[in-house]
């Protein structure tokens, strides 16, 4: 069986905060806002991935609290 997963994620800029994608921090005079580290690729896969296994999606597996 062959399956498919869509992800996507979406941070305001925020410029008191690091930017960080794929785990990395990118020299930016601006980083993401979010209640976590707010990288929005490993959130893309990580929402794509559980799509794909039919889990849900991210914000499911891990709610804002």
């Amino acid at each position: 069986m062959f399956r498919v997963g869509l992800g996507y994620d979406v941070h305001a800029f925020d410029a008191t905060r690091p930017l960080i994608i794929g785990g990395i921090e990118v020299p930016h005079t601006h980083g993401l806002k979010g209640h976590s580290d707010a990288d929005v690729l490993l959130h893309a896969i990580t929402d794509a991935m559980l799509g794909a296994c039919a889990l849900g999606d991210i914000g499911k597996l891990f709610p804002d609290t």
